[in-house]
């Protein structure tokens, strides 16, 4: 009975062991840099208007360029320079508005905690970029800290 016992531990550290390498081997951080366009109809809620993002991406710095056209009205633009290291970056939208970001990575993913100030008001909110259909496509999930959601669809221009 203690052999079998034995045998089984012995069994259980050997699959641990190695499960250790395929956990810790690094997984290639993805590169978001690139022309992208917003495809509307694939947004969630559709949107209207058309926005781009020049994005340079050399891990650990990030660099989006927005630029927002609506109708005949002059475009808009925006520069946001992150780190992805958690570091917190202040920066200014299309709007006006003051944003407080910090990106980190998770898995292949990038995760943006950020902080909106509007008129006096803290919006908090929470971005995750992800690359889809081989890399072709950008899907950002925007979700609100008072439970709204929003699906970006952005597709890679050549």
């Amino acid at each position: 009975m203690e052999r079998t016992h034995r045998s089984l531990r012995i069994r259980r550290g050997i699959l641990l062991l190695a499960a250790i390498p395929v956990a810790a081997w690094p997984q290639a951080a993805p590169d978001f840099s690139g022309l992208w366009k917003q495809d509307n109809d694939r947004c969630q809620p559709k949107r209207n208007g058309d926005v781009t993002l020049r994005i340079e991406h050399r891990d650990p710095e990030l660099t989006v360029e927005t630029t927002l056209t609506h109708g005949s009205r002059n475009p808009r633009h925006a520069m946001q320079k992150y780190t992805t290291d958690g570091e917190v970056s202040v920066s200014t939208g299309t709007d006006g508005d003051e944003f407080h970001t910090a990106v980190t990575r998770k898995d292949a993913s990038l995760i943006f905690s950020i902080e909106e100030h509007e008129d006096g008001r803290i919006l908090r909110s929470k971005e995750t970029w992800t690359l889809i259909e081989n890399g072709v496509t950008l899907k950002r999930i925007r979700e609100r800290d008072d439970g709204g959601k929003q699906i970006l669809i952005f597709l890679r221009q050549q």
